[in-house]
């Protein structure tokens, strides 16, 4: 269950990242929000009209 968790998070980190750099958000920005709430940000990015 553990490793279950701990590769959602990473593989929705990567997804979220993903979608930050096509918006165009500075890699900063995108380090400091997938690492402290990777799905979060995830979450964010997929909705249907995300706040920029």
């Amino acid at each position: 269950m553990r490793k279950l968790i701990f590769w959602t998070s990473v593989l929705s980190g990567v997804a979220a990242a993903y979608f930050l750099y096509k918006k165009g958000v500075p890699t900063g920005t995108i380090a400091s929000e997938v690492i402290a709430h990777p799905i979060g940000t995830l979450l964010h990015e997929l909705s249907p009209n995300p706040a920029s």
